[in-house]
């Protein structure tokens, strides 16, 4: 896949998306419709007329040499993060983050081992110090006690 149909792919998400939203947007009370309907209505026609310039420069543009796009560096991220939130639900924000961040920084950055902790050291002092401050309700685990 070349990046101008990932971005035609894209955008059509982007289309079917506030379309979906002006349908829904109908359904609500009449005061209560105005603001997501012409909204939805506005990004619809918007990434719509974006959508068909997009198809009609790759119909042009057909002949001509494309680039790859590598898909498999953002599968590997997507991985990372899905993880993270996995690990959040199993084991609780603090210590997915801790584990999170050390094997992160250690495999994909190629931090030294000691830059690896002080700097998850940092991120989790911050994490506390917000916490305290703000009186946030961090996600707890389900194995470690809700």
């Amino acid at each position: 896949m070349n990046k101008q149909t990932l971005n035609i792919i894209f955008t059509f998400c982007i289309f079917a998306a506030f379309v979906w939203a002006a349908v829904t947007a109908l359904t609500f009370s009449r005061l209560a419709q105005f603001f997501p309907l012409y909204v939805s209505i506005a990004g619809s026609v918007v990434s719509g007329i974006y959508l068909i310039t997009e198809i009609m420069k790759l119909i042009k543009r057909k002949n001509e040499a494309s680039h790859s796009v590598m898909i498999l560096k953002p599968l590997i991220y997507t991985g990372w993060v899905v993880g993270y939130v996995i690990s959040i639900f199993f084991f609780g924000l603090f210590i997915a983050s801790a584990a999170y961040l050390i094997a992160f920084l250690l495999i994909e950055s190629n931090f030294p081992l000691f830059k690896a902790f002080y700097s998850t050291g940092i991120a989790l002092f911050v994490m506390t110090v917000l916490s305290r401050l703000l009186d946030i309700a961090w996600p707890s685990s389900i194995l470690l006690g809700m």
